[in-house]
């Protein structure tokens, strides 16, 4: 059975770990504060807005759309499955410094949640696409607009927490290679 607990929980985890840095300490500089706020909320709002004047439709772009995220969901899906294993090898590492360790599973900690919140947003994502199919050829163009607007929404959320992804990877690839040398 759905647990809409759960659905809140993976969105409450991973927009804590958006707001975080890779020490997981929270972001207090306050044009980091701004970016942030710009880039999750207003960016998707205004151009969810674009799209509803511009009288944009989900099924001018439901091939490209499906594709995109079928691929990032597919291989998000994978990368959970390693992370465990990742972790838990360096667990057994006997050489392994503890400070760099808590950072690593901080690090990979964030990483998970954003990634689940990615997959929850995909499968938004196709359920809205799912809906503007079938209901949307039989009642108005306004649900059409709306269903449009609020893919759009999400769409953008999914890239921006993409580059968030990409972010914390980016220090932890930069992190183990410090710990090498």
């Amino acid at each position: 059975m759905l647990d809409i607990d759960v659905v809140r929980k993976i969105i409450k985890n991973a927009v804590v770990s958006i707001k975080q840095d890779s020490d997981g300490e929270i972001i207090e500089k306050t044009w980091q504060r701004i970016i942030f706020y710009l880039l999750f909320y207003i960016l998707p709002i205004l151009l969810a807005i674009v799209v509803w004047i511009n009288n944009i439709y989900l099924t001018d772009m439901e091939g490209y759309l499906g594709t995109g995220i079928a691929i990032f969901t597919g291989l998000f899906f994978s990368l959970l499955l390693t992370i465990g294993s990742k972790i838990k090898a360096e667990k057994e590492n006997v050489n392994v410094d503890q400070f760099a360790l808590e950072k690593y599973k901080n690090n990979m900690r964030q990483i998970s949640h954003i990634v689940l919140y990615v997959i929850l947003l995909g499968i938004f994502i196709f359920i809205i696409m799912l809906a503007n199919s079938i209901f949307t050829i039989e009642y108005s163009n306004v649900l059409a607009k709306l269903l449009t607007s609020i893919a759009i929404f999400l769409l953008v959320q999914f890239i921006v927490a993409l580059f968030f992804i990409l972010q914390r990877f980016y220090f932890l690839v930069f992190d183990e290679i410090n710990n090498i040398l």
